[in-house]
């Protein structure tokens, strides 16, 4: 199936895989990235490298496809060849070669990684790719017409967009290349920082006056349980849409003035259909919370309980909540999980409405 997501709605899965490799690189595997170049017409037969191994093709110079006989030639060499190893006939070819025990864990989780671009952003990568070969090879032929290809398997990209994070030169003189650091701890790096990246293109993103935006969905949490809502309004987001769920990072320059306590009120009380609230002992001792609940108390007081979800981290006493209170224990659902639960509900509250 095609991977149409874009990266902006993949923020879970890839705190997940940050998570993952975190675990590993604490392990401290002993665990080797090379890159290799094979020149057409090189011997092989004495290339070894230490098991276990995994090795793949990354991206190949073809050639200087100029005339008739050279694109035809090029068209043979498509149809005869093995594209797993590549294109035969290609001038020079680049590999890389994960070497280690954890080989085989390593590639599950980087073609994880590498799933993570749809097309287009699959497209961005290898054309980076595709055009530091083919400058460098411009700098010593100006006048040729180089043709230059990556490999679209998802382990392939993920390499390449290490290598492109490492900034490392793609260069003709070296026959092999150690990347460091270990490729678990380098994944970490690049996640983190493509995680960064994503959360600052979504930050503040609203420019819609928040006093005249109906929200489908308001969450009140303490900062300490920003993750994991994080990840739910990531997903309620996918479903809902642009400024149906109020999350205080979305709307950073308008929070920033004065009075923000009867703004905050007015939307849990007034402009939202739904109010979902992560209850922990961070979220008793939180003053800004304490404002949020307030509100949230009079919707209780005036009998719009159907308003209101309650989630529990864990068990700590909260003013104005009973024993006989519903909630969802967010200890055994997931952020998923979660966001279902409160599409569930919007759904019974606009069949309602």
């Amino acid at each position: 199936m095609e991977n149409k997501e874009t990266l902006a709605n993949k923020t879970i899965e890839i705190k997940r895989l940050i998570k993952a490799f975190e675990n590993q690189a604490k392990k401290f595997h002993k665990i080797e990235f090379h890159t290799y170049e094979y020149h057409q017409g090189q011997e092989v037969e004495n290339i070894k490298f230490k098991q276990p191994n995994h090795l793949i093709m990354l991206w190949q110079f073809i050639g200087k496809l100029s005339g008739n006989n050279e694109i035809n030639e090029f068209v043979s060499n498509v149809n005869d060849s093995n594209l797993k190893w590549g294109i035969r006939g290609a001038e020079l070819t680049k590999y890389g070669v994960i070497i280690g025990k954890a080989t085989d864990k390593f590639v599950r989780m980087a073609k994880r990684a590498g799933a993570l671009f749809n097309e287009e952003e699959a497209l961005k990568i290898n054309t980076r790719v595709s055009n530091k070969v083919r400058d460098e090879i411009l700098k010593k032929e100006p006048k040729s017409m180089p043709t230059i290809g990556a490999n679209n398997n998802s382990l392939a990209i993920w390499l390449n967009y290490l290598l492109f994070h490492v900034s490392k030169t793609y260069s003709f003189r070296e026959h092999s290349t150690k990347i460091e650091p270990d490729v678990f701890s380098l994944s970490l790096v690049a996640l983190e920082q493509l995680l960064k990246e994503i959360t600052n293109k979504k930050a503040t993103k609203s420019t819609k006056d928040i006093s005249k935006i109906d929200f489908s969905v308001a969450v009140s949490f303490p900062g300490e349980k920003r993750e994991y809502v994080s990840n739910v309004v990531d997903s309620l987001k996918v479903k809902l849409g642009k400024d149906k769920i109020f999350y205080d990072l979305d709307y950073q320059s308008q929070l920033a003035q004065p009075n923000i306590d009867t703004i905050l009120q007015k939307i849990y009380h007034k402009q939202s259909d739904l109010v979902v609230i992560f209850l922990c002992k961070e979220y008793n001792e939180k003053e800004w919370c304490g404002l949020e609940w307030r509100s949230i108390k009079d919707l209780i007081k005036s009998k719009q309980d159907k308003k209101i979800m309650l989630v529990r981290f864990d068990q700590t006493e909260i003013d104005g909540v009973f024993s006989i209170d519903g909630y969802i224990d967010a200890l055994k659902f997931s952020e998923n999980e979660l966001a279902e639960f409160v599409i569930e509900r919007l759904e019974v509250i606009n069949n309602n409405a």
